[in-house]
């Protein structure tokens, strides 16, 4: 067993129990089913019908059910797990169970104008069910059976009960009004034989005075001046005393509900209202940070294009296609240096304008430097702008200059005999400006990769000697 409801789930002492959900796949192929086991003393727990349960789990999951009402068999086409059942069945509980207001399961469905609401019987509250499910219109087309047959039954068992008390009394003190009246009329014959010497219209006249007094005295001992003491004045009174009790407290009882769930609609009306609106004011505040993100963007890129640094417009440059970037190139003027200059700035732009390693930028942007390694002098004027790169504009990733140079070999980008020629000519970083010292820095930062490819090499010749 485990508590009604995940809010109560950790509640020790919860007295509201329910089964916990058993379903089993049944068949295979088109005909596959899952039978939920015990859905009937699910929905017994819940105090809700069968159909009601299993019809929610068809509605959530766009499926159809099947409940035979004499087993209890409980049937959902398709191949659904308990975890996700039990999803569903706490869904359920949410909306068509526990009281909107206190949270507890204790609720009636009422229908009422084609509305369906949860009168709390714990607090009195009246829920509102979203009349947008699907399960509403089955709910409506198949109401509940009236749970309250019994306390009412019992309610007119207990009226009957006090009106029949009522007629009893009723009798009991008619009798002893009569039996009072027959002492007072024994009382009177003992006197009227006592004055029979007395004339007769003395007697006639003391008769009828004895006779007035002694049903004064009568009256006065057995009549209840301030309660009609009839069986029908008892009826009526404990009938009138009933229907005022009980019409008193329907009226107040609804009056409060009323209210209450009037109070509660408005506060869920504003709360939504503010959200909406929060919603909407956040939607606008982001489009207007994405639409100033943008124009900064577009701002920083016109800026970049204009600016007289050829570096920094390459580099604007980059998430546009290859043929943009090389044509861009091309048309640079007034660069020193020529083409190994242009290639200077190709280099520092597109390898040395982030955080990522350069032989990884350098094989992204393969497209753009393959088109100039066309021939062996467009090659050195890469090697020439390669040295530049580590020895003058990013000295300190120098570290990183072997593998540049191992990934232009590997990408085709510069041929064998062409690097082995650069690191021989100490004096070629000259074009550019390149210190003599720095350029030997560099050379001794790809002195591994220059002596492998001098390896290949030679082993290559060993190879044609041996055909030969």
């Amino acid at each position: 067993m485990q508590n009604i409801g995940a809010a109560n789930a950790d509640d020790a002492f919860y007295r509201y129990k329910m089964p916990k959900l058993q379903a089993k796949i049944e068949g295979r192929g088109n005909g596959i089913k899952t039978n939920v086991v015990n859905n009937v003393e699910i929905a017994k727990a819940l105090e809700r019908p069968p159909e009601y349960v299993l019809k929610y789990y068809g509605c959530e999951l766009g499926a159809q059910t099947n409940f035979d009402k004499g087993s209890g068999t409980s049937i959902v086409n398709g191949a659904h797990d308990t975890r996700k059942l039990s999803e569903l069945l706490e869904a359920f509980i949410k909306k068509y169970v526990c009281c909107y207001s206190c949270n507890n399961p204790e609720t009636q469905i009422k229908i009422k104008r084609e509305n369906i609401y949860l009168k709390c019987k714990a607090c009195g509250f009246v829920s509102d069910v979203d009349p947008r499910h699907k399960l509403n219109t089955f709910i409506l087309k198949n109401p509940p059976e009236n749970k309250l047959k019994k306390e009412e039954q019992k309610l007119k068992k207990a009226e009957e009960e006090r009106v029949k008390d009522a007629e009893a009394l009723g009798e009991k003190e008619k009798k002893e009004k009569k039996k009072k009246d027959k002492k007072e009329k024994d009382k009177k014959d003992k006197k009227k034989k006592r004055e029979e010497g007395q004339d007769a219209g003395d007697a006639e006249g003391k008769g009828s005075e004895d006779e007035d007094s002694g049903s004064g005295e009568g009256d006065d001992d057995g009549v209840v001046w301030m309660t009609d003491t009839s069986a029908e004045a008892a009826k009526r009174r404990a009938q009138e005393q009933l229907t005022a009790a009980t019409a008193a407290m329907v009226t107040v009882g609804n009056l409060e509900a009323e209210q209450e769930a009037a109070r509660r609609k408005a506060e869920r009306e504003a709360k939504r209202a503010a959200e909406e609106e929060a919603r909407k004011k956040a939607e606008e505040e982001k489009r207007a940070a994405e639409e100033a993100a943008a124009r900064a963007a577009a701002e920083a890129q016109a800026a970049a294009l204009a600016s007289a640094d050829p570096v920094v417009r390459i580099r604007a440059l980059l998430d546009k296609d290859a043929a943009t970037i090389v044509k861009e190139i091309r048309t640079l003027t007034g660069v020193d240096g020529g083409l190994a200059g242009k290639m200077r700035i190709l280099y520092e732009a597109a390898l040395a304008g982030s955080d990522t390693r350069m032989d990884v930028n350098l094989k992204a942007r393969k497209n753009i430097f393959a088109q100039f390694a066309q021939d062996p002098q467009s090659q050195l004027a890469q090697l020439i702008a390669f040295e530049y790169l580590f020895a003058v504009a990013a000295p300190g990733r120098i570290s990183e200059a072997q593998y540049v140079l191992k990934m232009l070999y590997e990408l085709d980008l510069v041929e064998e005999d062409v690097i082995l020629a650069w690191a021989q000519k100490v004096e070629a970083g000259k074009l550019l400006a390149v210190p003599l010292e720095d350029g030997k820095s560099v050379r001794k930062a790809v002195d591994k990769v220059v002596q492998w490819l001098q390896q290949q090499d030679e082993d290559d010749e060993e190879d044609e000697e041996e055909d030969d």
